[in-house]
């Protein structure tokens, strides 16, 4: 119990900066995730030392990631931390890329920026209370119900996001890019094994996403074991749980689905790969980086190779996170109810959900136009 409490006010004695690398090493986010909330939090920083409207705060002035999370709570206005950062993002932070002849109200961040920044900030703070590492006299509670107020208020979730993005045309071809692979016989031997075997993992990757529609963090914990030992049940559905989005060192536990044609391509790639064990599923075959061969994939290089993919096909840029919104607005168009895509993408809330409804809507207006009883009659 010692030992407990001294780690404690150990921690409780971090820097900002080292309060926020604690949260970086005890969450399971992926990469690009974390990137964006380093951002958010050097963003803070940069309020805290340049902001005129932050000078009451007992954290403000030069260095301010050096500042000791003990001073919060010092100043009467700390309550107000959070949710004037948030007014910060919205009307002082301008744009990294400003387009040429913008003014500077245009260059301002957009509203889904400044709700991604001001969220990320508050999950860490919320991150940082959960952990005790706030001090008593910091109002943490208030602080932070302050701020996702101002979240709401300042950034309508209207105005920040009123429908999901729509699925990028040609998604499609993407997804069965690799069907049909051809590898030149003029090729060394071993090269046309690695191309061929890159091909397989590729079109096995590529099923997976678009089959599931799950986050390419869910996809990478998939184990060869996994597959090897999965059963599809009466439905045609191999159901598998991992660990999925959220704080902590584990996350929650999800359930993805894959079909039969999605699972017989894991296996194929897994029977030319033919290594035992308890591996990633899916795993580099890299010509360029031989160390990392065999090594789990990271985000970074799935979205490589889909990029590459879709450039190769002579489409636009894809992101891997296409093929989530793709299929979810996939199957609201095909008449499945919300509440059941909402337990396929494994979403918290049915209103993430209502998001990809109302890019769907699309779909009933071309179906009124294409059904009416008025333009037949014309005719």
């Amino acid at each position: 119990m010692g030992s407990e409490t001294s780690e404690t006010g150990q921690r409780a004695a971090y820097t900002l900066q080292e309060a926020f690398e604690y949260f970086r090493a005890q969450s399971n986010l992926s990469a690009s995730t974390l990137t964006m909330y380093a951002r958010a939090a050097r963003l803070l920083y940069r309020f805290l030392e340049r902001s005129d409207s932050a000078t009451p705060l007992s954290t403000a002035g030069p260095e301010a990631a050096g500042r000791s999370l003990a001073e919060l709570g010092a100043s009467r206005q700390d309550v107000n931390l959070l949710a004037w950062y948030v007014t910060y993002l919205g009307r002082e932070v301008e744009s990294t890329k400003p387009r040429r002849g913008q003014s500077p109200d245009d260059r301002r961040l957009q509203p889904a920026t400044v709700r991604l920044y001001g969220q990320a900030v508050i999950t860490w703070f919320e991150f940082l209370a959960d952990e005790l590492l706030l001090p008593a006299r910091f109002p943490a509670p208030a602080a932070l119900a302050r701020a996702r107020r101002r979240l709401r208020t300042f950034v309508p979730t209207t105005e920040a996001r009123d429908s999901a993005p729509e699925p990028p045309k040609g998604i499609e071809e993407v997804i069965h890019a690799f069907d049909s692979p051809s590898v030149s016989r003029s090729l060394p031997l071993k090269e046309q094994q690695r191309r061929k075997l890159t091909a397989l993992r590729n079109r096995a990757l590529l099923y997976a996403l678009a089959d599931s529609g799950a986050r390419i963090s869910e996809i990478l914990r998939l184990t060869a074991d996994q597959v090897r030992g999965a059963r599809v049940n009466k439905q045609g559905i191999w159901q598998v749980q991992v660990r999925g989005k959220g704080r902590g060192l584990s996350g929650r536990l999800v359930t993805l689905r894959f079909t039969r044609p999605t699972l017989e391509a894991m296996r194929v790639y897994l029977e030319a790969r033919r290594d035992p064990g308890a591996t990633a599923l899916f795993v580099s075959h890299a010509k360029t980086r031989p160390e990392s061969r065999g090594k789990p994939l990271s985000p970074n290089a799935v979205w490589r190779v889909i990029r590459r993919t879709a450039k190769e096909i002579g489409l636009p840029h894809i992101h891997p996170h296409d093929f989530r919104h793709w299929r979810a607005t996939q199957m609201l168009w095909e008449g499945v109810s919300l509440d059941q895509v909402q337990r396929f993408l494994n979403h918290r809330s049915i209103r993430t959900t209502q998001l990809y409804a109302r890019t769907a809507e699309r779909q009933v207006d071309e179906a009124g136009a294409r059904t009416s009883p008025i333009d037949t009659l014309e005719n």
